[in-house]
């Protein structure tokens, strides 16, 4: 019986504690629909401030369209700018490397000429000696000629020779 009493005794703090835990539940419950009705009214009356702040921003916003594209123009124009400054730079760098290749072609060519100069005056000098020279060449040409035609004349009297002397080439050689 003691082990009966102590399980119907187990049992009924068993139930007061299920019941006091639904009685917790509840205040628990109550407490939360309480709140979410305070956020309900709080976000009812947001959503009216809402709207009106909406309808009080109205011309501001279409003044911010206006104004975004505005600065969208500026940018655009920005942008054109810096692409034609860009555009004169390069230019403005191409105009200096053709100064400077003027400038250059300019000294080559004085320099050119100058050696032309030098080089006509060193012709000069050297006209009658290439003259004497020319002429010397023209005289030794000749008898170099006249050589030529010598040792023609040799070699066929050589050859003429070299035939009557052909048999003596048959003759054994002790």
């Amino acid at each position: 019986m003691l082990v009966r009493s102590i399980v119907i005794l187990i049992n009924l703090g068993l139930l007061g504690l299920l019941g006091w835990g639904t009685f917790q539940q509840i205040t628990t419950q109550q407490e939360t629909n309480r709140v979410m009705a305070d956020v309900h009214e709080n976000i009812r009356r947001a959503h009216q401030l809402t709207v009106v702040t909406n309808e009080q921003l109205k011309p501001l916003r279409e003044t911010a369209a206006v104004v975004e594209e505005m600065n969208i123009k500026l940018d655009n124009t920005v942008n054109l700018l810096s692409r034609m400054n860009n555009s004169l730079a390069n230019v403005q760098a191409s105009e200096q490397k053709i100064v400077l290749g003027l400038d250059r072609l300019n000294k080559n060519t004085a320099m050119v000429m100058n050696q032309l100069g030098n080089i006509s005056r060193i012709n000069e000098q050297l006209l009658a000696p290439a003259t004497r020279t020319a002429k010397q060449a023209q005289s030794e040409y000749g008898l170099i000629e006249d050589l030529y035609d010598m040792t023609g004349a040799t070699i066929q009297e050589v050859a003429k020779l070299n035939r009557k002397f052909a048999f003596l080439g048959k003759i054994p050689v002790p």
